[in-house]
């Protein structure tokens, strides 16, 4: 398709936190490559904060549990239009579902090595094999179909100013994921602000508002409270992104603000043993991240990770357990 026959663009990703941040970087890139078009993303009500970021996109929320009524609602709030094209980058069958409540002359979706849960009867294109492992691109790969191959990172986004009077030079620590199977040990972070407090470097440990991350996060943090800012609970996600943004690394687990780093150029180091980080690593820090995802994946399925399925996951509770403190330690000292 020429580049000034795409008027009007259709997104349908609706959720997680890491995956709509992969979403966006692809999108804005689109947008960059044709101006004049006009953008309507229908996604989540918490991950529409996230998108509203991005200036010149019109965000329609679909919240799942408006279950078929909303989908009607929504059919009905779009009937009027006929998009251009449709990129359907979630292969949920309720993403499908919702996809069916727009009209659009393209729907392009994943190769069929990438799709899932029959994502291809809702579409009328596929994309080509992704040129890499990572989620951001099987992404990239429905939008090589416009002439895109190159995410927009660090995203051009509309951020308020940082309010917490932050030092300027300081490090996140965002220790928990959105299971708690997945967070690593309290000794190992205990271990980080040992290693930071002792070079001079403020940590600041942010994190959800929910009484398990905040005990989690006090835990941590232990008698050393008034050497740590804790913003636990206490940045909405743009504020989130300003505070990211403004960090010299950011330490985490596989989790939605991993990916917010990643989103706003910020270096992250990540913590991986359930999930294959050259899938869903901070994409532009895959060299900065320690993993026992290798060695844990091969020893419950009896076969390395090349050989078996790309989104296989590693099921053992104490995983991240096996992160060592002193692999992690020795790869914060090269990047502090």
């Amino acid at each position: 398709m020429q580049q000034e026959n795409i008027q009007h663009l259709a997104v349908v990703r609706l959720s997680a936190l890491g995956d709509v941040c992969h979403a966006m970087a692809v999108v804005q890139s689109i947008m960059k490559r044709n101006p004049a078009m006009r953008v309507t993303w229908v996604t989540s009500p918490l991950e529409a904060k996230l998108v509203r970021l991005l200036d010149g996109v019109d965000v329609v929320e679909y919240d799942k549990k408006s279950g078929f009524s909303g989908l009607l609602a929504l059919r009905s709030r779009l009937k009027s239009q006929t998009f251009d094209v449709l990129l359907h980058l979630q292969w949920s069958i309720r993403a499908s579902l919702v996809s069916r409540m727009i009209r659009a002359k393209r729907r392009i979706g994943f190769a069929l090595t990438h799709s899932r849960e029959r994502q291809h009867w809702f579409v009328n294109e596929y994309a080509p094999e992704p040129k890499g492992e990572h989620v951001l691109d099987s992404f990239l790969s429905i939008a090589s179909v416009l002439g895109v191959d190159e995410p927009s990172l660090p995203c051009e986004l509309s951020l308020p100013a940082e309010t917490f009077g932050l030092p300027a030079r300081y490090v996140v620590i965002n220790p928990s994921a959105s299971k708690a199977e997945r967070n690593w040990t309290i000794d190992g972070y205990q271990a980080i602000l040992t290693c930071l407090l002792s070079k001079g470097i403020c940590p600041v440990i942010t994190g959800g508002p929910s009484q398990d991350e905040m005990d989690f996060s006090n835990s941590i943090m232990a008698d050393r409270a008034e050497s740590v800012v804790n913003l636990v609970g206490k940045t909405p996600l743009d504020m989130m992104l300003s505070v990211l943004r403004n960090a010299t690394l950011v330490i985490s687990p596989d989790t939605g603000p991993a990916h917010m780093a990643t989103l706003v150029g910020t270096p992250v180091l990540g913590l991986y043993a359930h999930s294959d980080p050259r899938r869903t690593g901070p994409y532009r820090d895959l060299d900065k991240v320690i993993s026992v995802y290798d060695e844990l994946v091969e020893k419950e399925y009896q076969k390395p990770a090349a050989e078996l399925p790309w989104s296989t996951r590693v099921h053992d509770p104490k995983a991240m357990q096996h992160i060592k403190v002193e692999s992690v330690l020795a790869k914060l000292k090269t990047l502090i």
